[in-house]
């Protein structure tokens, strides 16, 4: 006997689920950098992981991006984590709004004065449009709360 769900209840747990994917694969990366930088060899992380040497190296260059240590009073180490976090409903929209207006932002780079020389350039991760847009994108914010987010951010 199938049970049959609402389809637009399907689509949010999914959206739900796919931050908590992301989430823990966050953290899963965060863990392996961490084990990385406290002796474990790339090849001991591989066989914990069950992967080759070359992937594990791979891992850990990402890691060094996507998954930096969890800032002190926060639940993420990027605005990315934060904002995966409150779709996956570990935390509420209060404190993840909070977190999220006190984050530090990079600054985006300077455009150059010579068109022709922007080609390439690479590209700053920690900046609001890098870190919120993709959030949004990947549908962990709605565009409310981006709005409310950018409102916010605008009156400090």
């Amino acid at each position: 006997m199938t049970i049959m769900v609402d389809p637009e209840q399907l689509v949010v747990d999914y959206g739900r689920n796919k931050a908590r994917e992301i989430a823990a694969h966050i953290a899963k990366l965060r863990d392996l950098r961490q084990l990385h930088e406290r002796g474990y060899t790339q090849v001991r992380l591989a066989k914990l992981v069950g992967v080759s040497q070359p992937t594990i190296s791979d891992m850990l260059r990402r890691a060094r991006i996507e998954a930096p240590d969890v800032r002190p009073g926060t639940h993420g180490g990027t605005p990315y984590e934060i904002a995966a976090r409150y779709a996956a409903g570990e935390i509420d929209w209060t404190v993840a709004l909070r977190e999220l207006t006190d984050w530090q932002y990079e600054r985006p780079a300077e455009p150059n004065p010579f068109p022709w020389v922007n080609d390439g350039a690479p590209v700053i991760e920690g900046t609001f449009n890098t870190q919120i847009g993709r959030a949004l994108r990947d549908g962990f914010l709605t565009d409310d709360e981006y709005d409310g987010l950018l409102n916010v951010l605008a009156d400090d």
